[in-house]
C-alpha cells in the first residue's frame, strides 16, 4: 500500500477544490429543482436530466478525491468524461426542442430510445454540428470558442485518456517527484471552469425554468396563491453559479440574461 503523500499547503488549498465545491452545489440544487419538470418528448415518469445532474455531481466528487490523492492523470480522464456528459445533456435538450411535434407524436424517438438504452449518442463532432446548426442553439453556440481553446483543452484531455506520453503516466504516480505539481491543478481549474461556463449558459438559455426557486411551488402545495411573478424567481444556487462562472464574461452574461426566461440579476 502506498502511504498518503502531502504535496504542501499550496496544493492542498488550491482554488480548484473551491471550484469543484461550487460546481457540486450547483448540480445538487439543479437536480432537485428540475425534477418536478417532466421533459417533453419522453415517456419517462421523472426528468431524466435530474439523474444526469446527479451523475455529474458524483463525477466531480471523484475528480476531487483523485486530485487530492495525487492521481492526476486519472482525474483528467474523468474531466474528459465530464466534458462528454455535458455535451450529451445539451445535445438531448436540443434534439427534444427541434424534433418535438405534439401533432404527430408526443415522443421524440431519439431521446426516448436513449433513455430506454436502445441507441447510442452520436460522436462529439456530430453533436457539435447539431448545436452549431440548430435553430435552438445557433445564436449561443459561437460564444464559446469551440474551435480554439475548447478544442485544444479537449485534445490535452485526450492525451491522458490514451496515455499518449510518458509524462502523463508519471503524473498519475503519487509518490513520484514532479516539478511544480500545482500547475496540473491550475490546468484542471481552468478546464473545469470552461466546461461549467458552457453547460450552465446552455441551461439558462434552454431550460431556465429548471432553476425556479421553490417559493412558487411551495405556495401551491400549501393551497395558497403564490406571490405575483414568483414563477420567474431564480433559485439562489443558480444565481450564485451565474455570478461565479458566467458574469466574468460580459458578452455571454448579457446574452444569457436577455434570453433566459427567469429573472437573472
Amino acid at each position: 500500500m502506498i502511504e498518503n503523500t502531502s504535496y504542501g499547503e499550496e496544493y492542498e488549498n488550491h482554488e480548484v477544490f473551491e471550484t469543484i465545491s461550487k460546481m457540486k452545489d450547483y448540480y445538487d440544487g439543479l437536480a432537485d429543482t428540475c425534477f418536478q419538470f417532466i421533459p417533453t418528448g419522453t415517456l419517462a415518469a421523472a426528468n431524466y436530466s435530474s439523474y444526469v445532474y446527479l451523475s455529474i455531481e458524483t463525477t466531480l466528487e471523484s475528480i476531487e478525491m483523485l486530485l487530492r490523492n495525487g492521481h492526476i492523470t486519472d482525474a483528467f480522464v474523468l474531466i474528459r468524461k465530464l466534458f462528454d456528459t455535458v455535451l450529451v445533456e445539451i445535445y438531448l435538450n436540443v434534439v427534444r426542442e427541434d424534433k418535438y411535434d405534439w401533432e404527430k407524436s408526443i415522443v421524440v424517438k431519439d431521446v426516448n430510445d436513449w433513455i430506454r438504452h436502445k441507441i447510442w449518442i452520436p460522436h462529439t463532432d456530430k453533436i457539435l454540428e447539431v448545436l452549431k446548426k440548430s435553430n435552438s442553439t445557433k445564436d449561443i453556440y459561437p460564444l464559446f470558442g469551440w474551435d480554439s481553446y475548447l478544442k485544444n483543452n479537449r485534445a490535452l484531455l485526450d492525451d491522458d485518456v490514451h496515455a499518449s506520453s510518458y509524462k502523463s503516466l508519471l503524473a498519475n504516480c503519487k509518490t513520484v517527484y514532479i516539478n511544480n505539481r500545482v500547475r496540473y491543478l491550475k490546468n484542471a481549474n481552468t478546464i473545469l471552469r470552461q466546461i461549467m461556463l458552457v453547460h450552465i449558459s446552455f441551461i439558462f438559455y434552454l431550460n431556465g425554468h429548471y432553476m425556479m426557486a421553490h417559493t412558487h411551488m411551495d405556495y401551491l402545495e400549501m393551497g395558497d396563491t403564490p406571490p405575483e411573478g414568483s414563477q420567474y424567481w431564480l433559485a439562489k444556487y443558480a444565481q450564485d453559479a451565474f455570478d461565479e462562472f458566467i458574469k466574468p464574461y460580459p458578452k455571454i452574461a448579457t446574452f444569457v440574461k436577455e434570453h433566459c426566461c427567469m429573472e437573472v440579476e
